[in-house]
């Protein structure tokens, strides 16, 4: 909002206020704003001053100028000034003051002192005969001009500062209340946005939940049960039915909520159990955990889907993968850190993988368990958690493997 008199108070309610304050002492009145350009209609002006404004170009200039030096002059003071308009006739100006800037003036007069101004009117005749209009209109009018007493002048200064005063309070008010509207209506909107994102975010978990597993992955692990029951016993047949069991169970619970980090390895390692199953010696895991994971709460589905990435993506069909979990403390909090020694991802990639650019959900998701991608993964933990958590950290180069921290909240864990 541009900081202007017209703004912050009512045209209507100004006209009104000067209207009042003209009909209680006769005298002509009117508000301009700083650069001395009227912002009312005058009230109660004298036929002199009536006629210079509007049948003069250089009259109504010369008026403005007058009063614009007058409005500052009152301003550099503080106060109501008693002075003399370009033609030589007396003028009140008061201030219009707020936070320190200068927006207007109320000014009022247009008359001669009583005992003191007699001789004055030469004067008044002097300083007007340049201007192009009819001099004998003009001193007609100069002869209606009122002779004030002079303790009505004063009287009139004070009540005009008064006036000044509460068309500054009036203004005040409105930009406290503005102020207020712009604050309120910036919370609505960050009210509205914030339920749009959680809306939104309740609509994607609910598309990658209630954790359908995905049918390659299905069709990849039935393949593998059938292989092992014909070519040996029934152990390895059960370790990895049993372990899809339980994958499936832990899939199906609801995803918005949290976990303890024991839970969410169990599942990591039945995962692992099956791959490692298909994929025979190609695949070893070590994991490190240096304080009592049971405590520490962390989203359903967010450790699984690393090392998950990990496989399919981390090394060549050929290769081997050794994929390593550590969880330790840093600053109070708790850092899962899951590194692979894969062919790594492309500088392009990396910067990509946690953009906020739409990606094709189908590719995306396509030989996943979840689909849930690492995207998914840091946006669930911020919306627990707050900004500072999620996946802080991925490192990666071309042929040297990838590693991945996720950081989350210690929330009443056991780190010693």
């Amino acid at each position: 909002m541009i900081f202007k008199l017209k703004n912050i108070v009512d045209l209507k309610t100004l006209q009104e206020i000067q209207d009042l304050f003209a009909d209680a002492t006769g005298l002509g009145v009117v508000i301009s704003d700083e650069n001395g350009t009227p912002l009312t209609k005058p009230s109660n002006f004298t036929n002199f001053c009536s006629y210079i404004r509007s049948a003069s170009d250089e009259g109504l200039r010369g008026c403005i100028l007058s009063d614009e030096r007058l409005g500052k002059m009152a301003a550099k003071q503080g106060k109501t000034i008693i002075h003399r308009c370009h033609s030589g006739l007396v003028d009140l100006a008061a201030p219009i003051i707020l936070d320190e800037k200068y927006l207007g003036a109320i000014l009022c007069g247009q008359v001669l002192i009583q005992g003191q101004d007699e001789e004055r009117l030469d004067q008044v005749r002097q300083n007007t005969k340049n201007f192009q209009i009819d001099q004998n209109i003009l001193d007609h009018y100069l002869d209606q001009i009122e002779f004030a007493n002079q303790k009505r002048v004063e009287a009139a200064a004070d009540m005009l500062l008064l006036v000044a005063n509460y068309i500054v309070k009036m203004g005040a008010n409105y930009f406290t209340q503005e102020e207020l509207n712009q604050k309120n209506q910036k919370l609505m909107e960050e009210l509205q946005l914030r339920a749009q994102l959680e809306k939104t975010l309740q609509e994607t978990q609910l598309k990658v939940l209630q954790s359908q597993v995905n049918p390659h992955f299905l069709f990849n692990t039935l393949n593998t049960i059938s292989r092992l029951a014909y070519l040996e016993g029934a152990e390895q047949t059960q370790e990895v039915t049993y372990a899809l069991a339980k994958i499936l169970r832990y899939s199906l619970r609801n995803i918005d909520q949290l976990v303890s980090l024991a839970e969410e390895l169990e599942h990591a390692l039945n995962y692992l159990n099956i791959q490692q199953s298909r994929f025979r010696n190609k695949i070893q895991y070590e994991q490190s955990l240096l304080f009592n994971v049971d405590a520490i709460k962390i989203p359903i589905l967010c450790v699984q889907p690393i090392i998950e990435n990990a496989i399919l993506h981390g090394f060549e069909s050929q290769g081997k993968v050794a994929i390593k979990l550590c969880c330790f403390s840093m600053n109070d909090n708790v850092v899962i850190e899951i590194s692979d020694n894969g062919v790594g991802i492309s500088q392009e990639k990396l910067s990509s993988i946690l953009s906020d650019e739409k990606t094709n959900e189908k590719t995306k998701s396509n030989g996943h368990t979840t689909g849930i991608g690492i995207k998914n993964v840091h946006k669930r933990i911020q919306h627990y958690f707050g900004e500072g958590y999620g996946i802080t950290a991925i490192e990666s180069r071309k042929g040297a493997g990838t590693k991945v921290q996720i950081t989350i909240p210690k929330v009443g864990g056991d780190l010693a």
